[in-house]
Formats: C-alpha cells, structure tokens, sequence
C-alpha cells in the first residue's frame, strides 16, 4: 500500500474547522461561491478482483468528522490472498503532516469497503463484516461487527461491539450492508441483507446498547413474467430523533426473457446480468416502537429497461425527507436501437420529497443526453448547512456548446419549494467521478464546507477535497489543451473567477515562467512534459486570490527537432484486422476518445493486427493514445519482425463515461527518446502485443513524418478536429473476432463516428462498398428485415455501423472468408 500525502500548516488547519463550523452572521444568507480550500490523496490501493472496492458501500460514508478531527476509513488487498475476502481495512486520520495511518485490522479478512460513523462525543464506530469461512474458502459466514475508536487517540485498541439479529439470519461476505448515525443523539442503526429474503436491521441507542432489531422482507414482484422478491440493495438509510429512513434499489436477475436472451448474446454468454431500474422507500416514525412502513416505490425506469442508481436521503428541521436519485431512460444503447428505437437514452439527477411517508414532490433537477444538453449529470450527494440549506455536489460530462469536452463537480442549491436554485462549476483540480461526503448520514455536523472522499479524474487511489461553499473571492480557471501540428495550444480560461462584494478587476498569469494578463490568455508550446500554470485575480475591494495548477502536455514536435508535423497518418484501435490469445470489447462510452475505443486488454499473449498503408518512405513517429491505471508495456512488431517495446505510464485509470484517462505514449529508445521508425511506402502489418498481464485502453495509433521537406499527405479522408488535422483511411478489412450476430442472417461490425450512414442526416446515402473475398457484396443499402431474413450478400451501412450477410448465409465469424468494405467520400 501507498500512501502519499500533503503537508498543510496547523494554522491552515484552524482555518479550516472554524470555517467548517462557522454558521451566517446576524441571520444574512450567504451567496454560493464553491473555493477548493484543500484537494490531496489520501492512500492509493490496488483493485482486490473480488467484485468490491473502496466506494462499493455506496449508501454509507467512509468519511466523518467529529470537532477538528476528520477519519477515513480505508481498504488495503492482501497479498497472496485468494478472492472473496481478500482486504482488510484501514483507518486514518488528517493531521498537521497530512494522512496518517492510525489502525489496520490485524487478524481478519473483508470482502467490502467499511463504512464510518461517528459522534460528537468522540466516539468513531467502523461497521466491518470479517470472513468466518476457511482461509481457502472462496465465499462463506460472516459475522457482522461494529469497532469503536476513540477520536481523541484513534491509535489506541478498539472496543467491538457485536449488534443483536434475532434468529434465523445467515451472513456472508456480500452484505450490501448500510450504516448510519444520528450524530447530536449519539444513535446508530446496521442494515445487512441476507440472500434473496430481507434487509435485516439493528439499532444501537444513546445508552450504547443494541436495544432492537428486525428485518424488512422484500417486497414481491408480482408483475413480472415470472412473480418473484425484488431484492433490494445498496440501502441509503437515515436516522435522525430515531425516525429512520431507507431508499433501496432493486438488484436482480433481468425479470424480462427476451430481454435476458438478447443480453446474453450482448453480453457473450455472460450469464452476470442484474437490472437496477425500480427505487423503493420505506420509513418508521420512532424504530423502537412502530415498525417499518410498506415499500413505496418511488422511480421505475422498467418500462424501457433504463438504470436508477439510489444516491442520497436527508431529513430538513421539519421531519420532511429529500430523496436524490439518478434516473436513465435505457440503460444500453444495443437494447434501444433494438426494443425501444423511439426512445431517446437521456439522464437525470432527480430529487423527491416525502412527508409522512408519502412521496409529495418529485423534481428534475439537471437532465442530458439525446435530444438535450451533451452534458449529462453523474454521481451525486446531498449537502446541508447549518442554517438548513441544502444543495446538490454533481458530477458531469459530455461535451459543451463549443465542442469541447466537460468533466467536472457542480454544485446547486435546492430551495424550499422543492426546486433547483443557483449553483455553478467548483474549481477542482482533480474533479470526483464516484463519491462520498461527511454526511449528517454518518453523524458529521452540517457544514459551510463540503468535505468529499472519492476518485478524482487524473489522480490514482482515493482522494479528498474540502470545498468552501461561501467565499468571499474565488480565482477560477480551466486549461484546455488543444493538439495542433505546431504544438500544443493552451488555453487559459478565468471567466470562472468571482467576487461576492465586489468585481474582478485584474488577472494575472505566469505561464511556465511567462507573464500574461486578461481573462483569457492563449500559448503555444512546441515541448511536451509538466508546465507549470498560475493565476492571480484581484478585486475592487482589494480582496485577491490565487490558483495554480501543473498540465501535462504531450509530445511536441520540438521534441524531435521539428518546428511543426507533417500530415498525420491515424489508424483507429478498432480497425484491427488480426487477433490472437483473447477477445477485445469495443466501447462508445469513453469520454474524450478519437472515435471508438477499446478494452479488456489485459491477458498476457494477447495480441493485435492492423495495416497501415505508409505514403513515402522515410522516418516515422509513432504515437499511441492509451489509458491504464499502472504502468504497462507492449511488443511492437512490424511485418512479422519484432523491433522494440513499447512503454505506457499509469494514465490514471481506464477512463469511463465521466473520466478522460486518454494519455498519448510515444516509442523510446533505451536511453528514453523518441525513437523513430524507417518505413518503406507501401502497406505494412503492425503488431502489438500483451507480455506483461497488465491491462490497457487503446484509443488509436498515430504515425507522423519526421522530416523538414515537404512531405505529401497520405490518401484517406482528412479529418479537421480544431487545429489539429489527420488523415484516416478509406478501407478496412473486418477481424472475424469483431463481428456480432444479430437476427436471422444479419451479422454486424461498429465502424464508428468517422463513417456516418444512411439515417444520420448525411447530405448523401452511404457509398461505401462491401467485398467478400474481393466481390462485391449486394444489394447495400438493405432494409434490416431482408438483410436478417433473406441474407444472400445484402447489407446496408446504417448509422455507425455497417450490417451484411454472407452470399451463402454462413457465419463470416467462423467460415474463413475475408470480408473488407472501402468508401471514396471524402468529406469529413
């Protein structure tokens, strides 16, 4: 285990719990101006494969505070410890020198994240679920068990406290567990679900015993095809004057046949296929004497197989509960195109109130997706102040009005009636894509700052941030990096930049070294590594505030020694034509990808093939956009002839629909220099190949004359992205490991955005031209229901993707033909 931290003086410490603590003066209320007042790492861990991680019990909080101490609860995988229970977990503490390491458990093994709770007498209790199985044993009994730290010396042995279940119950290690606290009452309550039957549920009081317990039994499907319990998972449970509160969801087996069919094959024959599409919410007036109410439900995306991630619970001054929940139309976009194809895929952050058990109030807060905003909302909390404030802390992604993508943390505020209020972009360095706070859920205090635990874009391991939510001045700036073929292009942006009492009235930047003013400030740079970027903004009040932040750019052509690049040769990752030793997935949901990507390239053996038609002869650089959370290496072998590795630094993770992990390598020679390539024109057979086990994201690669003369640009289409212009080509050969069978006679390969067809509002039907072992398939441009009934070489270029069928009807995966397509548009 790692664990790096950053220093911060005692006095900025101070600083800190006082604002933390700090309520409006004289009853004024403040305006929200989000300021990072602190972001670091707290520990880094590596993935345990056990189907868990750090932020899996995600209806709990590993984060609390308690007065100036502030506690993580952490995970740490063992080594040579088979899956299941294979971590353990870990407590720490932020002191003057940073994080630090109080307590790790001893003697037992976990499976899942342990979640914190904590009083403001001091107490800190660790809900942990220890293995009682063999220590071969894949799963087995567990036995459910809350430790108590003392804040005050959180090093010091522990208490264990064992919670009351009644008969009949029958842990494992998946608990799907939620822990709670009632903070000013000193008061706790465990949920621990067993199999397909009940949350069971334990209350410990203020007088420190485990006075009563219970189960909520689920509640029955009775309107799918076959009746059955919706088991229901990942609780979010609040606790406040001992009136307690559940939002769960549900997490079973895809009820729908044809459905579970069809995803079958999307899935390979992957049998994992849990729906998490229908919100249920429950509640008890005073849980030591009525019980619990009936299940409400509360959201149902079921109708069109959509997604509902349960997110948060709070409880207002006047005993009504706000519920906040994630909402998606259709949650796979190859079960819409084929059940729902009217339906657009849109996402929702969704908010409802509830009073006395009934659902009053339902609001959609910030909604994306097709037909609205590119920018769609994330994962999500709640957030309130002592004055009774509440607002909404989001992550969101996509692109904005000008093409430029977006990954970052907002924040709005809910007012009384239900509705959203202002709210805007906090200033965070490393935004949070998954996320917990120190929830009034766990027994923190409501505060002016918002203290956050989770993954932040570009940062590898868990992170932490203290958010400000009222400043008096804020400096804000985004750097976009823009490629271009004489370099890098830095844009720096502080339109963010703000002042409560005042205006912005000066903006002052060094730029690695250089000094500039204006609110926004342009560079160029013909060198790749670490620049170093600053703000200061100042107002008219004489109020400043400073920034700084460090970009790191990518190879530049002054690296090489070259004022600008050549043309650009770009072979997109999924236009492989060979592959050996495993089976590459195909994703469209990467943020900030060229066009498709790929993944799942972590066997060792496994390779993969493209063809590269190379224009003149001469010296080329190779460059590789790629994502991966540690470092990995690959063969390069090219027409048969292995001539080097390949080296890829950690990017900061895989990447995902809300974070951009893309990072771009280039081939080194040993002494770490690029290293250039002497190609002859003509086509050449690339390979890569996986040595080392360790997974990689490939996004494309990109080949790049080095020379001073003037160099013709390769054939194929040129594709203007912004300043930065490529070539792609014309024609593709179809690896049989990337076709998928559809209905009848139809099979279908993803080309992706580059190649748009029929039905995207092209000025012109698709010409592109399909080939089976060099004749030419027809008839194209083929209703789907003729290609799937009839087959015989029909096929049409639909979309993105092109769909076809053999001149015999046989499967092009396994019959050995070869299957190529070639289109002369040209246009971009």
């Amino acid at each position: 285990m790692t664990n790096r931290t950053l220093s911060l003086a005692p006095a900025v410490l101070l600083a800190l719990a006082v604002s933390i603590m700090a309520s409006p003066v004289g009853g004024t209320e403040m305006q929200l101006l989000p300021d990072v007042l602190l972001e670091e790492q707290v520990y880094t861990y590596e993935p345990a494969g056990n189907g868990s991680g750090p932020l899996w019990c995600r209806g709990s909080t590993c984060l609390a505070r308690t007065g100036d101490n502030v506690f993580v609860s952490g995970l740490e995988t063992l080594e040579d410890v088979k899956p299941l229970c294979n971590v353990r977990w870990l407590l720490f503490q932020r002191n003057d020198a940073g994080w630090a390491l109080q307590q790790a458990d001893a003697k037992d093994r976990q499976r899942e994240p342990c979640p914190l709770a904590c009083f403001p007498d001091g107490r800190i209790l660790l809900s942990v679920n220890p293995n009682r199985a063999a220590p071969d044993a894949r799963s087995g009994p567990a036995e459910p068990q809350v430790l108590q730290f003392s804040a005050a010396r959180p090093a010091a042995p522990y208490t264990t406290l064992s919670p009351a279940w009644g008969d009949g119950h029958r842990f494992t290690e998946h608990s799907y567990r939620s822990f709670c606290a009632d903070g000013p009452n000193g008061e706790a309550l465990l949920l621990n679900v067993m199999g397909h039957d009940a949350q069971y549920w334990s209350f410990l009081d203020r007088d420190g015993t485990w006075s009563k317990h219970g189960k909520l039994t689920f509640p029955m499907g009775h309107d799918y095809e076959k009746p059955e319990p919706i088991r229901l998972c990942y609780p979010v449970v609040a606790l406040r004057n001992r009136a307690a509160h559940v939002l769960a969801i549900s997490d079973i087996i895809e009820p729908v046949k044809a459905w579970r069919e069809y995803k079958l094959v999307l899935n390979k024959g992957r049998k994992w296929d849990y729906d998490f599409r229908r919100l249920f919410y429950t509640w008890t007036p005073d849980i030591t004497t009525v019980p619990f109410s009936p299940w409400v439900e509360v959201a149902s995306r079921e109708k069109t197989a959509g997604y509902i991630a349960n997110l948060d619970v709070w409880v207002d001054g006047k005993g009504k509960t706000h519920l906040l929940w994630q909402e998606q139309s259709v949650w796979k976009p190859q079960m819409r195109d084929k059940f729902f194809p009217d339906v657009p895929i849109t996402t929702s952050l969704m908010h409802g109130i509830v009073d006395q058990g009934n659902v009053i109030q339902r609001t959609k807060l910030v909604e994306g997706g097709e037909g609205l905003s590119s920018v769609v909302p994330g994962w999500a909390r709640l957030h309130a102040t002592p004055d009774g404030r509440l607002f909404v802390f989001y992550h969101c992604r996509g692109k904005d009005a000008d093409g430029r993508n977006v990954a970052e943390n907002r924040v709005m505020e809910i007012l009384q009636d239900g509705t959203s209020g202002g709210g805007g972009r906090v200033p965070l360095a490393h935004p949070f894509t998954s996320f917990m706070t120190a929830t009034e859920r766990g027994g923190s205090p409501p505060s002016n700052v918002l203290e956050v635990l989770g993954t932040a874009d570009g940062r590898p391991g868990m992170s932490y941030a203290a958010i400000k939510l009222f400043s008096r001045i804020r400096a804000d700036a985004t750097f976009t990096v823009r490629r271009s073929l004489s370099g890098s292009i830095v844009e720096c942006d502080a339109t963010g930049s703000s002042s409560v009492a005042g205006k912005i009235t000066s903006w002052d930047w060094t730029l690695d070294g250089a000094k500039a003013t204006g609110v926004k400030v342009t560079r160029t740079f013909n060198h790749s590594g670490p620049v170093a970027l600053a703000l200061t903004v100042r107002d008219d009040r004489g109020s400043e505030k400073s920034i700084s932040r460090s970009v790191d750019l990518p190879l530049a052509p002054g690296d090489v020694g070259l004022e600008s690049w050549g043309m650009p040769l770009r072979t997109e990752a999924e236009t492989y034509v060979e592959e050996e030793g495993g089976t590459m997935h195909l994703r469209t949901d990467k943020l900030g990808a060229s066009a498709l990507s790929l993944s799942h390239w972590n066997t060792e053996g496994h390779s993969l093939e493209w063809d590269v038609d190379i224009p003149t002869a001469g010296e080329y650089v190779l460059l590789v956009r790629y994502a991966c959370p540690k470092d990995a290496s690959r063969t390069l072998a090219i027409d048969g002839r292995e001539c080097s590795t390949m080296h890829f630094p950690l990017s900061g993770g895989y990447g995902s629909a809300s974070a951009d992990n893309w990072d771009l390598a280039v081939l080194r020679d040993d002494e770490g220099r690029p290293k250039s390539l002497q190609l002859s024109a003509g086509c050449h057979r690339i390979r890569l190949g996986n040595t080392d086990g360790m997974g990689l994201n490939l996004d494309y690669l990109e080949w790049i004359a080095k020379s001073d003369r003037e160099v013709p640009p390769p054939a194929g289409r040129v594709i203007h992205d912004a300043d930065y212009s490529y070539v792609i080509p014309l024609r593709g050969t179809i690896c049989p490991t990337r076709i998928r069978t559809e209905i009848g006679h139809c099979y279908s390969v993803m080309l992706g955005p580059h190649f748009p067809g029929d039905g995207t509002g092209a000025p012109k039907p698709s010409a592109l031209r399909m080939f089976e072992d060099g004749h030419e398939l027809a008839p194209a441009h083929a209703a789907h229901a003729d290609i799937r009934s009839k087959g015989k070489g029909s096929f049409s270029h639909y979309g993105t993707t092109l769909r076809f069928s053999a001149t015999d009807n046989s499967d092009p995966r396994t019959s050995g033909k070869t299957y190529t397509w070639r289109t002369d548009t040209q246009a971009d």
